[in-house]
C-alpha cells in the first residue's frame, strides 16, 4: 500500500507533506485530519471526510473489467444503511474494481489492520452515510503513539507516480493520441490489478475487535470481494470517450486524496457534476442536501473579511471582496 506510515517516501513518491510524531508530542502530525476518522475504537472520533454513495458506486465494473463509465450511479452498490451492528450482513459479490477496499471502509471487509468495518464506525449514518475514509488512516502499529490514535506521522502524499501517468494521459486525449493515453491508463490498472494488492477477506471472530484472515485449500489468501479489473483492449478511437476514461481513472486511483475538486475545475465542469451529484446524493443522505454549485462564484471562497480589513491603507482597503459573494 502506498497509504501507511511504513511506506512513506517509497518508489512511487513524488512529493509528500512531512509528518512526525512521538510519545511526547503531536505537533507535527497530521492534525488537519484528525477528526476526519471512524467513530470505532481506537479512534472514537469524528465522521468528518466520508466517501459517498457515488463514489462507492464508481468501482463496480462490466463483465470486462472495466468502468461502468456512464451508468455507475443508476443502481447503488449494497450498503448496510440502517443495518444493524448485530444483524448478519454479506457484502455485495457483484464485480468491482479493488480499488474500493483501499479507498473506503464498507460493511463486512477488513479496514486496514484492526477490525471488520461495521456500523459503529459511523457517527451518523442518516446525515452522511455508511462508509469510512481510509487511505489516510494509519495502520495498528503507527496508532496512538502519542496517546490519541487521530494523529499519526502518515505524509500527505500530493504527487506520485500515478499521478505522472494519468496527467501524460490527459495530455495526449488532448493531443489527438488516443492509444498513447490508452496505454498510460493502462499502466495504472495494471498496477491496480495485481492479485498481491487485493484486500483479503477476513471473519469476524469472537469479540469485536477479533478477526481471522481466510486462506483457500492451497494457502493463498482469498480477496474480500469479487474484484474484476482489466485494461482497455479496444483501441481508443474517439476523444469524448477517451476524455472520459482517462477522467474517470483520475477519481478511481486518486479518490479520498484531496484532488478530485481541483480536478474538475481544471477540467471546467464543477458546477455540472457538482450540481448533478447533489441531486441524487442528497436523496440518500442528508449532508449537502439541496445544495447548489453557482458557477462564477463557487470555484473559489470570498477573501477573509479580516485579509480586506488588514489590507486597509490610510483607512482605505487595498482588497475588494469577489463581486460574486458582495
Amino acid at each position: 500500500s502506498n497509504f501507511d506510515v511504513a511506506t512513506r517516501n517509497n518508489e512511487e513518491s513524488v512529493f509528500e507533506v512531512q509528518y512526525a510524531v512521538s510519545s511526547a508530542t503531536g505537533d507535527a502530525s497530521d492534525q488537519g485530519m484528525g477528526l476526519a476518522h471512524p467513530y470505532a475504537s481506537p479512534w472514537g472520533c469524528c465522521g468528518f471526510y466520508q466517501p459517498s454513495q457515488n463514489l462507492a458506486n464508481a468501482y463496480k465494473t462490466d463483465a470486462k473489467g472495466l468502468p461502468l463509465l456512464d451508468t455507475f450511479n443508476d443502481v447503488d452498490l449494497k450498503n448496510d444503511q440502517a443495518v444493524k451492528l448485530d444483524d448478519a450482513y454479506e457484502p455485495s459479490t457483484v464485480a468491482l474494481d479493488p480499488r474500493i477496499d483501499h479507498t473506503l471502509g464498507r460493511r463486512g471487509v477488513l479496514y486496514i489492520d484492526f477490525k471488520i468495518h461495521n456500523v459503529d464506525f459511523i457517527r451518523d449514518q442518516t446525515y452522511a452515510g455508511p462508509y469510512s475514509p481510509k487511505k489516510h488512516i494509519a495502520s495498528k502499529a503507527f496508532t496512538a503513539i502519542n496517546g490519541w490514535g487521530n494523529l499519526s506521522a502518515n505524509n500527505y502524499r500530493i504527487i506520485r507516480f500515478g499521478h505522472i501517468l494519468l496527467w501524460l494521459a490527459e495530455c495526449e486525449v488532448e493531443l489527438g493520441n488516443l492509444e498513447k493515453a490508452r496505454a498510460y491508463v493502462n499502466q495504472v490498472r495494471t498496477r491496480a490489478a495485481n492479485p498481491e494488492g487485493f484486500v483479503q477477506k477476513a471473519t469476524q471472530g469472537a469479540t469485536r475487535d477479533d478477526f481471522k484472515l481466510v486462506f483457500d485449500s492451497k494457502g493463498a489468501p482469498v480477496p474480500a470481494a469479487n474484484y474484476v479489473i482489466k485494461n482497455y483492449t479496444a483501441a481508443w478511437t474517439d476523444a469524448a470517450m477517451a476524455r472520459k476514461a482517462v477522467r474517470f481513472e483520475t477519481r478511481l486511483e486518486f479518490a479520498m486524496e484531496g484532488h478530485r475538486f481541483f480536478d474538475l475545475q481544471r477540467w471546467g465542469v464543477s458546477a455540472d457534476v457538482l450540481n448533478k451529484y447533489v441531486a441524487v446524493e442528497g436523496t440518500k443522505r442528508t449532508y449537502k442536501k439541496g445544495s447548489v454549485f453557482t458557477k462564477g462564484k463557487n470555484e473559489f471562497y470570498p477573501i477573509p473579511q479580516e485579509a480586506i480589513d488588514r489590507s486597509s491603507v490610510n483607512g482605505t482597503p487595498t482588497l475588494v471582496q469577489d463581486p460574486a459573494y458582495k
